[in-house]
Order: structure tokens, then sequence, then C-alpha cells
């Protein structure tokens, strides 16, 4: 009796066994064959560009990573800089570097250009702030930072002031004129590299290993609040253009987007399979995330939706600018290369598209890299003449 029971349980359970396998054949299947749908009604957004370092310099043995890029405020310039202790600058419109920097001794983490792009402020974990002279490319003043280990500087946007916070409990504040030391400002905690002023001047916003991003008002940098989240890294935050959102991101699966003056959580973007590791608006509604998993998404914010993906990079995209008035998205990546994606209007319809990157600058590897030298112009703008170049004497150095 007990036998028979038995072998018609078990008899039961190879019935079942199979009825649930072949159902999830047939449900794999039209799920398969829906994504394999949606892939072929996706439109594809080809990059303008795709900058490849070990195609652009010459007499190197080792290609940096890239950790940071900025944009002078013409468009013409692209600061540069990674791991092998260089900054260098491309120009935009020749599609080439044009000078090198060679002054940090360790991995540059942060630069940034001044308003009037009079000035490229730059930082290192060797914890020297260096400014330089754009248009002659000189060394015009170093500060010694507080610590080793100094990762993010950002000029305020009226130039008088900038911001460094590094891996300690402080971000400090210094006359972008003087270099002389303003404010310290207690964070929440150590290891800090996710900083931003408003575009309105008005805020600064700095993150780090906590998860708590500590919000100050500038006119007497007096602390306004705390945006605490679910305690992971925060490795980027970024204003929106109106200085009424700040987004962040780091660790934590969500994207969060917050009212910076009082601390509201305002929504959380859908889970991404990566980390992100920067952030910039593009536009009023659309927010450009960089990931670990290669990938640059293009969120919605009305309507809380990835409604474009920027497929090429084969590495961390670490850095990222937005150039509002060509609409283009730069950047920069583990993976040694620079790209330039122009991206649909704002007011793009909802829907998903993937966008590859197709053009290639050609290889310069028969020149070496070409030092700057300039004539000032007559005109406001320092780049209105074209650019003289000639041969570099200083070595690139690791």
């Amino acid at each position: 009796m007990f036998s028979k029971l038995r072998r018609s349980f078990l008899g039961f359970g190879i019935i079942s066994l199979f009825v649930v396998i072949v159902y999830s054949n047939q449900t794999a299947g039209r799920i398969i064959g829906q994504n394999i749908e949606q892939k072929t009604d996706q439109k594809i957004l080809e990059a303008s560009e795709t900058v490849r370092l070990y195609e652009q310099i010459a007499n190197i043995n080792r290609v940096p990573v890239i950790t940071c890029i900025d944009l002078e405020k013409t468009g013409r310039l692209l600061a540069v800089g990674g791991d092998d202790c260089i900054v260098r600058l491309w120009d935009v419109q020749a599609k080439g570097f044009i000078r090198e920097l060679q002054e940090h001794l360790d991995w540059v983490r942060g630069l940034t250009f001044n308003p009037d792009q009079s000035r490229l402020a730059t930082i290192g974990q060797d914890g020297q702030i260096k400014l330089w002279d754009v248009q002659s490319g000189t060394l015009v003043r170093s500060l010694k930072g507080s610590v080793r280990g100094t990762q993010k500087i950002l000029f305020h946007p009226n130039g008088s002031q900038f911001a460094v916070c590094g891996f300690e409990k402080n971000v400090r504040i210094y006359d972008a004129a003087t270099g002389n030391l303003l404010k310290t400002l207690e964070t929440h905690g150590t290891s800090n590299k996710a900083i931003a002023f408003s575009p309105d001047g008005s805020l600064l916003a700095v993150g780090g290993r906590t998860g708590v991003i500590r919000v100050w008002q500038t006119s007497d940098y007096q602390q306004l609040t705390d945006l605490k989240s679910d305690g992971r890294r925060v490795h980027t935050v970024a204003f929106s253009p109106d200085s009424s959102q700040l987004a962040s991101g780091g660790e934590s699966p969500f994207i969060t987007i917050w009212k910076p003056t009082d601390g509201t959580l305002l929504q959380n973007l859908q889970e991404r399979p990566g980390k992100t590791f920067s952030l910039v608006f593009c536009g009023k509604t659309l927010l450009a995330s960089g990931e670990s998993d290669n990938a640059i998404r293009i969120w919605d914010i009305t309507q809380n939706r990835n409604i474009l993906t920027l497929l090429g990079h084969t590495g961390t995209i670490s850095t990222m600018i937005y150039e509002a008035t060509s609409n283009r998205l730069i950047s920069g990546s583990f993976d040694t290369s620079l790209r330039f994606w122009t991206l649909p209007a704002d007011s793009a319809p909802i829907q998903q598209i993937t966008a590859t990157p197709s053009t290639t600058v050609p290889a310069k590897s028969a020149e070496p890299i070409p030092a700057l030298e300039l004539e000032l112009p007559a005109t406001p703008s320092p780049f209105a003449e074209p650019f003289k170049l000639a041969t570099p004497e200083t070595p690139i150095a690791f």
C-alpha cells in the first residue's frame, strides 16, 4: 500500500515538473520574441566622434585611463586628466591634442575651467592644487592640499572661489585670485568625491562614503540640510539647470532626485544594472548617467524613464560634460577613450533608443603631441585665432 502511494506521488511529481518546464519554455519563448521585436524597432543614434588615446598619443608606453574632463565655455578646448599624472588639452575643432601640462606627481583626479576661461584648476592624488594660465599653458600657482588623495575641484559659477574635497572630512573653499583658504566646511564623513555648485551659485552639495549629501548656502556657507539616502556610497551629484533639483548616484541601485534646500526626496529613478559614476543634466528634463556597466543612460525625469541608452564604451564611464549650445554630451571612460554624442531634443518622444558610436577620429601616431605657442588675439575670446603648434621638449612622465 505504502509502495503504491509513493509511486503515485512520484508519478504526479514527474508530470508536474514536465508541465512546469513546458510552461516555462513557452513563456521564455514569448519573452525572447518580445525582446527581439523591441530591438528591431529601436532607433540607432551614432556618436559623432570617438577619440581613442592610444591613437592620438605618440611615444607612449601605457595609455592613461580618463578620470576627469571639462570643456571651456567657448567649446574650443577640452581638458582631459587621467592616471599618468598629465593634463592634456584637446582642440575640439582641430581634433588633436595641443598641449600637455606636466606638474602633478600622481593621478589627476579633478580639473575645472573658471567661467572666463583664463584659468584651469587641476588637482591630483598627490595632494597638489594647481592653477594654469589657459592662454600660455604656464603654471600660475601651486597649493599644497591638506591631505594626499584630493579628489575633486570645482569653480563657483562667478569664478571668485573654488572648492576642493577628497579623502578627509572637510571641503575647503579657496579664493581664486590669491589661493588663500577662505573656509573649511565639515562634511558628513571622509572620502568625499561628489561635489557640485548649483548653477545660480547659491548652493554647494558634497557627498561621499557615508551616502549622506550635505548642502550649504554659499552666501555664508551655513549648512542647510543633509540628504540621507540608503547609506551606500555616493559617487556623483548634479544640479538641474534651474538649481531646484539635485540628482545623486553611486553604489545604490537607484538614482535619486532631491529638493536640495530642504532635503525632500522627489523620486528614485528606475533600478539599473551598474553603479553610477557620473551624472549631468542635459537640459531641463533630461539627465545622463554614466555607469559601471559601460553604458550611458538618458533619463526623462518627468516620466521616470530611461529613454536613451548610449553604447560603445568598454569601461566605466567616469566623467561627462554636456554642451548646451550644440546639445552634445562628451564622455570619458576607463577604456581610455573620449566619445561625443549628439542628443535628441529635450522634448524627444518617450521610447527606448540604443545609441552606438561609429566615427573614429583618424590616428596621428606618426606625429608627437605638439606643444602650443600662442600670441594673444585682439578679440575677447582667447581662442579666436588659429593655434601654432610646436614639438614639446618635456617627455611624458608616469
